[in-house]
């Protein structure tokens, strides 16, 4: 199959449209359903081990899959505000060594999160490896 990275899989699969080939021309109705959903089902499993691989899906827990910035709590409950500012309004919690990812903007003494949400820099620590 054109494009494909996993080797194994699209071997699978091609080897499956082969004999479904075969099978067309002398299976009855109900083996042609069966094939079919089996097709469909290797062609979604291939799709999204793709897609896993393409988000930085990975096999080993401890490496990171990317070096973007990410956080984790070292307060019992941290507020996210709206604003960078201890008075703004209070939009969520965390929890002590929840992890989140931020950016790399620090204002007032505290860090971006998202577009509306910041922790105060004091009780976030960036997670080894990690640009910050």
């Amino acid at each position: 199959m054109p494009g494909c990275e996993l080797r194994y899989t699209c071997l699978m699969v091609t080897k499956i449209v082969a004999r479904a080939r075969e099978v067309i021309v002398l299976a009855p109705k109900r083996t042609l359903i069966v094939v079919a959903v089996l097709v469909g089902v290797v062609i979604l499993y291939v799709l999204g081990s793709e897609k896993q691989q393409q988000n930085g899906g990975t096999n080993n827990a401890n490496a990171p899959a990317t070096t973007a910035c990410r956080v984790a709590v070292t307060a019992d409950v941290l507020n996210v505000r709206a604003a960078p500012d201890a008075k703004s309004q209070i939009v969520g919690k965390f929890r002590l060594n929840a992890e989140a990812d931020a950016e790399k903007t620090v204002q007032n003494g505290f860090r971006k999160l998202s577009e509306g949400r910041w922790v105060s820099n004091d009780y976030v620590k960036p997670l080894q490896g990690r640009d910050c």
